[in-house]
């Protein structure tokens, strides 16, 4: 007892200092002490540190980590219903930010059922529960929602003081404003802004005067927006995360180049790349480093139990001798051994499904994880290439660097919209006329000629392989369009998509335009294209003048 008294304060002390760290962004040293003093405790206090590290490898992006960990966590016994609340809170976050929206839905579902049987909960993590759940309906589209929802999160952290999370509370409010009323945004934003600076949060403070810069750079009032990223700047260098600083160089350099000023955009460009670059590089070594902790932890196990193994043999041992005597007593010892021998059995069985569940979720995660980078990096190619053209003075060379953006943005919108799973019958189909309507839309957002499109794709769904031959085909044909056609009036581009009984799949395309002259170059790159589209699909197609009829199988 007195052992157990002294040690109480001590984890107390160790708790409090962590808190501290964390609020201060200091992820690094927290997660350290962690490691250092980890194996000190057990039970309800082990839990409520490896919470602290599963939220540390969250916020330095280690999310197969940090899911490894919470994966650990579920499955605990001796988890308190509080710090359950906790960990189904922080899988849900981990999930939104790898785009995994039903599984998401799932941990805060199970966060809802323990607030509602259990109220006492409700204090001190009901606002942080509800932060969640509007960011959940905010990144899925139900934007309305996720706005009630962080209103709710607001009147609620006022009723009980909880100033911790009130910042977040008013970033979320401006976000929910970003599209209706762009002033309110700005209010709240400015308002977290605030609340950051009283609570000395360096990084959130940073971004909050990234995100405001942004949000005049939207609205091309580039003095504002410089003055708000210059403000970031000046305490950058404050920062303990390396992608927080990055995002602010970025910034700036988007700014710039808006301005025409190529030059310093592109110093500040490479400036934020060296950033990532050396973000990326820190997170290798801190994943390392939890590797060899990991590591060391298991053989210190193993160590363990490979003592407490001996001494129970001993007894084993001394109690066969004792009793070797007595016939009975031998012949109830066998029965009990082989029913201990059976409960092992199950025990392992039990063990190996654990294991192999555990695995497959391992495997989704990291599917999804590689899904997200995949469109990360098309997105930064796509920025690479707008990059480039502004830079080229050549108009020719400016069409091809368009030509080339919409072909990589008709894939990357399919990587969109495509599920990828381990087990590849999973949600392996996309739907044809939501993809096509996304082509349109990419046309209309990035083209200087403005047109109507009209969509009569029949609901028909495609494999990934073969929507990504369609959607390459279609953007080629609506640019042809773009670039040739001549209409009297505006320009009308027309799609009609429909399986025939003959399980074939019929497309036709054609648009408004009076003349024609495309003929001329039949060697183009777009009608190479085009033809090496169809004979992907397997397929056959006439053209007359701009009126385009394809056929292929639908296998």
């Amino acid at each position: 007892m007195a052992l157990t008294c002294f040690g109480q304060p001590s984890f107390e002390t160790l708790r409090k200092d962590l808190e501290h760290k964390m609020t201060r962004c200091h992820f690094k040293a927290a997660l350290n002490r962690i490691n250092k003093n980890g194996g000190l405790y057990h039970g309800s206090a082990k839990i409520e540190l490896d919470i602290m590290k599963m939220k540390i490898l969250t916020e330095l992006g280690i999310y197969d980590e940090a899911f490894k960990l919470s994966q650990n966590l579920v499955v605990n016994s001796k988890t308190s219903l509080e710090q359950k609340l906790k960990i189904y809170v922080e899988r849900a976050l981990i999930f939104e930010i790898n785009d995994d929206y039903s599984s998401c839905i799932k941990e805060l579902r199970k966060a809802e059922n323990l607030i509602s049987k259990y109220p006492q909960l409700k204090f001190k993590n009901y606002t942080n529960f509800l932060i969640r759940k509007s960011s959940y309906y905010r990144v899925s589209g139900y934007s309305d929602k996720a706005y009630r929802l962080a209103l709710q999160a607001e009147k609620y952290a006022m009723t009980v003081g909880d100033t911790l999370n009130m910042p977040v509370v008013q970033l979320i409010l401006g976000l929910g404003n970003r599209t209706t009323n762009p002033q309110k945004e700005l209010e709240h934003y400015q308002r977290a802004l605030y609340l950051y600076k009283k609570q000395h949060h360096y990084e959130a403070i940073i971004s909050m005067y990234t995100n405001i810069s942004y949000f005049y750079l939207q609205k091309k009032q580039y003095q504002s927006a410089t003055l708000y990223i210059d403000s970031a700047l000046v305490i950058a260098s404050k920062s303990n995360i390396l992608s927080y600083k990055a995002d602010v160089y970025q910034t700036k350099s988007t700014i710039l180049e808006q301005e025409n000023k190529t030059d310093s955009a592109l110093y500040y460009f490479k400036t934020a790349a060296e950033y990532y670059k050396k973000s990326n590089s820190e997170q290798r070594d801190i994943k390392i480093k939890e590797l060899e902790a990991q590591y060391n932890f298991e053989k210190e196990k193993a160590e363990k139990k490979s003592l407490k193994k001996d001494i129970k043999n001993t007894r084993i041992l001394n109690t066969t001798l004792i009793v070797s005597l007595l016939i009975l007593a031998l012949f109830i010892r066998q029965m009990m051994k082989n029913k201990r021998k059976i409960e092992n059995q199950k025990k392992k069985i039990s063990e190996n499904n654990t294991a192999l569940t555990t695995s497959l979720e391992e495997k989704q995660f990291l599917v999804q994880e590689l899904n997200h980078r995949v469109k990360n990096n098309l997105a930064v190619i796509l920025s690479l290439i707008d990059f480039q053209k502004d830079q080229e003075k050549n108009e020719d060379y400016k069409n091809r660097f368009d030509d080339l953006y919409q072909r990589i943005k008709t894939i990357m919108i399919a990587h969109e919209l495509y599920s990828y799973s381990v087990n590849y019958n999973d949600h392996a189909l996309v739907e044809a006329r939501n993809y096509l309507d996304k082509i349109f839309e990419a046309h209309q957002n990035s083209s200087m000629r403005t047109f109507t499109y009209i969509n009569d794709a029949e609901a028909v769904y495609f494999t990934v392989d073969k929507i990504l031959s369609l959607g390459l085909l279609v953007n080629e044909l609506v640019t042809n369009s773009l670039k040739h056609a001549q209409p009297s009036k505006k320009l009308i581009l027309h799609l009609e998509l429909k399986k025939t009984d003959k399980n074939e799949i019929q497309i036709y395309y054609s648009d408004n335009g009076t003349v024609f002259n495309f003929e001329k170059n039949n060697n183009s790159l777009g009608l190479v294209i085009i033809e090496g589209m169809v004979k992907q699909l397997k397929g056959t197609y006439s053209r007359e003048k701009a009126d385009y009829k394809i056929v292929f199988p639908n296998d």
